[in-house]
C-alpha cells in the first residue's frame, strides 16, 4: 500500500475519512511516473523513490481497526465472512497478449483508452487484476477491490509494475471509500453473483462523482440445454471441497479446449462453419491460457449466480438511481449478457 491511497479510502463502518495510518514494516521502491511530483507523503521526487507499506494498519476514530497484510488493507466490515474461495489465486497475467486487451475494449465499450487518462478509477469486483491492469495502462489511477483473499493476491502480483494500481480487500455492500470521488466505477462480471444487486448498484453509484460514469457488465438469461447443464454442474459443485473442485474443473476446461475450443480456433472463420460454431460452449474462451480456463470455470461453478438479468432492468437500476445518458447494449458470444453505462447527474 501507498501512502497516496489514503486519499480514496473512508472506513465501512462509520464513513470517516480521517484514517490514521499505523506502519509496521515498509520497503522503497523505484518510481518514475511524473504524477508523483506533487506533494505527496511517502514519495522522494528527488530520488524517484516511493514508500510502499508491507505491514501495519489503517485505525478509524469510531474504533475499527483494518489490517494491513502483504501491502493490501483489509478493509472487510467486523465479523464479515462472505468471501469466498477464486481459482485465480494463482492466474498469472499477461497484459501484451492482445486477446486480453480485446476484452477489455469488448466489456469496456463505449470507452476507449484515451477516456481513461487521468481519471481516478474503481474496479468493483477487480478478480485477478486485468481490468485495473489496462485502466492503469490507459493513464487512470486505480483502486481494485475484491472481497476474496485470493482475488487481491492474484491481483496484486498481476499489477505490481503499476505505480497507478491500488488493491484493496472489501465488501461491495459496504465499500471502504469515499463518496462523490471516482471519475468511474465499473463491476464487470459481479452484480450476477450478488444476493442484493440492486443495493450494491446504487452503494457503486454514490462513489460516483456528479458527471462521473457507472458501468456494469452481467449475465443475460439463460435458457435450453445450457441452463440445465450449468445447474447441474453447479450442484455438483457445491458438495465439493476446493481441492476436488479445482480437479473436476481441469478436466471441464479439458474437455471444452478439445471439443470447443480447438474446432472454434480453426475452422471459426469459416464462414459457412462460424454460425455453427458460436453456439459451442466458451468457444470464445479458446484465447485464455488453460490455468485461466481452468479457474475460469472453478469460479462459475464455486460462486453462485444469483441473478440474470434483462436488458431492461439493468437500465431501470441506471434511471431510478438518478443516471442520465444512459446505454444498455446486448451482448451475445455463446451466451447472452449485457453491458450498461450512466453518467451521474
Amino acid at each position: 500500500m501507498r501512502h497516496r491511497l489514503l486519499q480514496h479510502l473512508a472506513c465501512p463502518a462509520c464513513g470517516d475519512t480521517d484514517l490514521t495510518l499505523e506502519t509496521t514494516k515498509t520497503q522503497e521502491l523505484p518510481t518514475w511516473h511524473g504524477a508523483w511530483s506533487e506533494d505527496v507523503p511517502g514519495v522522494s521526487t528527488e530520488e524517484r523513490r516511493v514508500t510502499d507499506i508491507v505491514e501495519g494498519a489503517l485505525h478509524c476514530a469510531c474504533g475499527q481497526v483494518y489490517p494491513i497484510r502483504e501491502g493490501v488493507p483489509r478493509m472487510l466490515p467486523e465479523g464479515y465472512t462472505g468471501a469466498q474461495s477464486s481459482g485465480h489465486r494463482f492466474s498469472a497475467f499477461d497484459g501484451s497478449l492482445p486477446e486480453y486487451e480485446a476484452n477489455f475494449g469488448d466489456m469496456a465499450d463505449p470507452l476507449k483508452p484515451a477516456d481513461y487518462v487521468g481519471k481516478t478509477v474503481l474496479d468493483a469486483g477487480c478478480g485477478f487484476g486485468r481490468h485495473a491492469f489496462y485502466s492503469a495502462r490507459y493513464g487512470a489511477e486505480v483502486i481494485a477491490f475484491d472481497n476474496s483473499d485470493d482475488a487481491v493476491a492474484s491481483a496484486q502480483d498481476n499489477t505490481r509494475g503499476l505505480a497507478h494500481v491500488h488493491v484493496v480487500q472489501g465488501d461491495v455492500l459496504r465499500p471502504p471509500f469515499r463518496q462523490d470521488h471516482f471519475d468511474l466505477v465499473y463491476a464487470f462480471g459481479v452484480l450476477h453473483h450478488l444476493a442484493y444487486p440492486l443495493q450494491a448498484f446504487r452503494l457503486l453509484g454514490e462513489l460516483v462523482r456528479p458527471g462521473g460514469k457507472l458501468q456494469v457488465w452481467v449475465y443475460g438469461p439463460r435458457a435450453g440445454t445450457a441452463a440445465i447443464v450449468s445447474g447441474a454442474l453447479r450442484g455438483a459443485a457445491v458438495q465439493m471441497n476446493d481441492e476436488t473442485l479445482h480437479g473436476f474443473s481441469r478436466a471441464i476446461a479439458s474437455g471444452l479446449r478439445l471439443f470447443s475450443h480447438t474446432p472454434y480456433r480453426f475452422l471459426g472463420q469459416v464462414p459457412v462453419l462460424r454460425s455453427v460454431l458460436t453456439h459451442l460452449p466458451a468457444h470464445d474462451h479458446h484465447q485464455w491460457p488453460f490455468d485461466v480456463v481452468v479457474a475460469d470455470v472453478f469460479d462459475r461453478l464455486r460462486i453462485p449466480v444469483h441473478y440474470y438479468f434483462r436488458g431492461e432492468e439493468i437500465e431501470a437500476f441506471f434511471v431510478d438511481a438518478g443516471f442520465a445518458d444512459v446505454h444498455v447494449n446486448r451482448r451475445v458470444r455463446n451466451s447472452e449478457s449485457f453491458r450498461g453505462i450512466g453518467t451521474r447527474r
